[in-house]
């Protein structure tokens, strides 16, 4: 998984082809200390201002890039020994999400959400499950469904992994995101403009006391407000039940963070 513990944002001094000074700021990561990724990020500045004075333009990166997401790690879950089987990170809208080394969930957006579209979504995730000869649980999100494999584990960007979410109907740029950020993603906790929330103005890493202050002031705003709503409702299980101790304890914590046997409306 494409995970850093150590964030920074750092400003440094660049010049313009015509001499000009401004100031440049950029975030550094690593998993060793925070002193090494204030080097990570002097170093993207010492780069990128060498670009901007020979008059070169930065390459404007996709929505995901091919380094760590600027998430901090909230928890971490171990195999019993070193090794780091999932994180849950909070994303920029700040989304609980879970992300696994293999425990690949598939999502499918639709836009239908009528009862028969449902019963017909439900039917043909049962049906690619059986033809795979897998194991999975099936959940209705606000926008669609979700897909979890517990039969067998997948490697992210794995051709067996992207044929399956294929089959799945599961959304392009999340295969995109799995494939780089080498992890399967799943947010838990609602979309905060789902629950009636405030968008989150400060991004991450904070750049000191104020940014926290105006985090906590959200956070407390929209943990009030998301209290009232699921992020996902478990719909059904197919295939025989999972025996892996590990996805066991995975989907609890699933199930229990994404509030899926509530029967609270989604978000």
């Amino acid at each position: 998984m494409l995970l850093a513990r150590f964030w920074v944002r750092q400003t440094g001094r660049a010049l313009t082809a015509d001499g000009e000074e401004f100031d440049l700021t950029l975030r550094g990561c690593s998993n060793e200390s925070i002193e090494a990724a204030q080097e990570a990020a002097h170093e993207k500045i010492r780069r990128l201002g060498a670009v901007i004075e020979a008059g070169g333009r930065p390459a404007k990166d996709y929505l995901y890039g091919d380094r760590p997401m600027p998430e901090p790690i909230l928890e971490e879950f171990h195999d019993g020994g070193a090794e780091l089987m999932a994180a849950i990170t909070r994303n920029s809208f700040g989304c609980d999400v879970l992300n696994t080394q293999d425990l690949l969930f598939a999502d499918i957006d639709r836009e239908d959400t009528s009862a028969a579209s449902e019963q017909s979504s439900v039917a043909r995730i049962q049906q690619i499950v059986s033809a795979n000869g897998l194991s999975a649980r099936a959940y209705r999100t606000a926008a669609g469904y979700r897909v979890l494999v517990t039969s067998a584990r997948f490697e992210p960007g794995s051709a067996a992994s992207e044929l399956l979410m294929k089959q799945f109907d599961s959304d392009a740029l999340y295969m995109r995101l799995c494939r780089i950020q080498k992890s399967f993603r799943a947010r838990l906790t609602p979309k905060p403009w789902r629950c009636g929330s405030r968008k989150l103005k400060v991004g991450f890493p904070f750049t000191g006391p104020y940014d926290q202050e105006r985090f906590n002031e959200w956070e407390t705003e929209y943990n009030e407000k998301s209290a009232h709503f699921a992020t996902c409702r478990f719909l059904g299980e197919f295939g025989n039940p999972v025996a892996d101790g590990i996805i066991q304890s995975l989907v609890t914590v699933h199930d229990t963070r994404t509030k899926a046997m509530s029967g609270l409306p989604l978000a």
